[in-house]
């Protein structure tokens, strides 16, 4: 059972290829509110690497989900999301929805 607080942890990819923000408690539309910035910062912070959401140990809500994606398209960011909780495993970016469609 995951916690009702949504608690963000940021990994950078030993290599340094990859920055990671893992969440983890329970993903609402109101505390995606608080994510976007942090998702923001790191990418501008994060000297073009690579950034992704991991919210596979968080639980999300339907209408959280929604949202989630037009903002993975919008902004392109991966989030990765746990295969149990639906049949969506994760949301691609834009460029990998362009690609994938063409």
């Amino acid at each position: 059972m995951t916690s009702e607080k949504l608690s963000v942890v940021v990994r950078v990819d030993v290599d340094g290829e990859q920055i990671q923000i893992a969440a983890t408690g329970h993903v609402t539309t109101s505390s995606l509110q608080g994510l976007y910035p942090v998702v923001q910062r790191t990418k501008s912070l994060g000297g073009g690497l690579d950034v992704e959401m991991d919210l596979s140990q968080a639980t999300v809500d339907a209408d959280a989900l929604d949202e989630l994606q037009i903002y993975a398209e919008l902004y392109e960011v991966p989030v990765r999301l746990n295969p149990e909780a639906g049949n969506v495993t994760a949301l691609p970016s834009r460029r990998r929805l362009t690609t994938a469609a063409a």
